[in-house]
């Protein structure tokens, strides 16, 4: 399989719309990559480029590093896969699989061989005598994967493929993509919003917003320590708590302020103590709860709502002016209105600067 690298990538839609903006990024070959990020972030822009359906304003595509920017779309053997699934209702499935080898000029056994092999892998053997009109849209996204899979492509384009499907298609094609990337090894470059498909199928991600990479790294690289307030925030189910607090000095500690309570964190002494303000940053699953105090660094607040999810929960604060969450195992017993203890797990807490909202810490 094949790797791509495209270099300072910017396109500018007419007459002045900038959809990406100087975006550098080597997608690793035989890896899943994401590419995650709110609408209109410039996402699908950027796979439509590598594609070759589009040509960026500025920079390169390369693929192997060969220089494919000018390349036709048709010389640079990916396969791309769309949020709706594009299959053809006049041929059946069998013949939609076959389509593309027939166009390669594979023989007929080569094809009956390689259409047996794939309809198996993505469970659609018992379809292919029959035509797709009037299947689901799960099954329908199948067809559509599995012709895009069939003559091997170097890399396997994703615009969004699960948008669309019921929960439980959603999740057993998720299934199906990370059991087909580990099985071939397959070059994937995957565009989605939905940070848990970019978290379950990625092997790194790119978070991108108004058309800026934020950060690339690894899924457990962006969720423990993500690059700015943005990633923070656009991560995590709930998202990471961000408040902007005060920071005191003394000659031996060092404290942050949160609304009456201040809070020892003289372990970071040195990237805060030449700082007035910071933006304080933890996950609502690295703060922990009690009906009692525990110790040192533990305090009271009131519990404003309590989302109940099974035999988890999620409690809602009042802190800093914003609302502040916890998830937590559902604790019997605990009311709305009431006050409980919560204390910050040291070592998950995350500064971030004020200004420029990149992480110091």
């Amino acid at each position: 399989m094949s790797e791509v690298y495209v270099e300072k990538i910017t396109k500018v839609f007419p007459p002045r719309t900038v959809a990406l903006d100087d975006v550098t990024l080597l997608f690793e070959r035989s890896k899943t990559t994401c590419i995650l990020g709110p609408s209109g972030c410039g996402k699908t822009t950027l796979l439509r480029i590598i594609a070759g359906l589009i040509k960026p304003t500025k920079g390169k595509v390369y693929i192997d590093g060969r220089d494919v920017t000018n390349l036709p779309a048709n010389k640079r053997n990916v396969g791309m896969i769309f949020q709706f699934a594009v299959v053809y209702d006049s041929m059946t499935v069998y013949e939609n699989l076959a389509l593309p080898l027939k166009s390669a000029n594979y023989s007929e056994n080569e094809i009956k061989s390689r259409v047996k092999e794939v309809a198996e892998t993505f469970g659609i053997s018992h379809l292919l005598s029959q035509r797709p009109v009037g299947l689901n849209i799960g099954l329908r996204q199948r067809i559509a994967l599995a012709r895009a899979i069939v003559r091997s492509p170097k890399i396997l384009l994703l615009d969004e493929p699960l948008t669309n499907l019921d929960p439980l298609s959603r999740i057993q094609l998720r299934y199906e993509l990370k059991r087909l990337q580990s099985n071939w090894g397959q070059t994937i470059i995957y565009v989605t919003h939905d940070q848990s498909e970019a978290l379950t199928l990625g092997d790194k991600i790119a978070v991108m917003n108004l058309g800026r990479v934020h950060q690339y790294g690894t899924p457990n690289e962006i969720y423990e320590r993500p690059a700015d307030t943005f990633c923070a925030s656009f991560i995590g189910n709930p998202c990471m708590n961000l408040i902007e607090v005060a920071v005191e000095a003394n000659d031996s500690n060092v404290y942050i302020v949160i609304d009456s309570d201040r809070i020892d964190v003289s372990e970071f002494r040195e990237i805060l103590k030449d700082r007035s303000k910071v933006i304080f940053g933890i996950r609502p699953e690295h703060v922990e709860v009690s009906k009692e105090r525990r110790g040192v660094g533990w305090f009271k607040k009131r519990i404003s709502v309590i989302e109940t999810l099974g035999n988890t929960a999620v409690l809602n604060f009042e802190i800093g002016g914003t609302t502040f969450k916890v998830k937590t195992e559902l604790i019997p017993g605990i009311k709305e209105g009431e006050e409980i203890w919560i204390h910050f797990k040291e070592d998950k807490i995350r500064f971030f600067d004020p200004v420029s909202k990149k992480l110091i810490s």
